[in-house]
């Protein structure tokens, strides 16, 4: 089985309609902690959150109990706020 490209990987990643959501709402606010990302993205629960932010692991990175866009995140970012 071949592996998956990064651009595959990607592109799977932005098919969930939340996932969009959530990279929106911590590239619009530059940093954004778990509890803001949940209530602004409007997810239903916790687990929910953490799934969608585990999925994100190559857009999205922690520090300091606050989620930030990766390099290739604001790219990605850059790209959902074009089309």
């Amino acid at each position: 089985m071949a592996e998956e490209t990064l651009e595959e990987s990607i592109f799977k990643t932005l098919s969930h309609q939340k996932r969009r959501d959530i990279l929106r709402v911590i590239g619009k606010r530059k940093e954004a902690s778990f509890s803001e990302i949940k209530t602004q993205a409007d997810l239903p629960d916790t687990p929910s959150l953490s799934y969608h932010l585990n999925t994100l692991d190559n857009l999205v990175e922690q520090k300091d109990g606050k989620y930030r866009l990766s390099d290739l995140g604001r790219d990605v970012f850059n790209l959902i706020c074009k089309t």
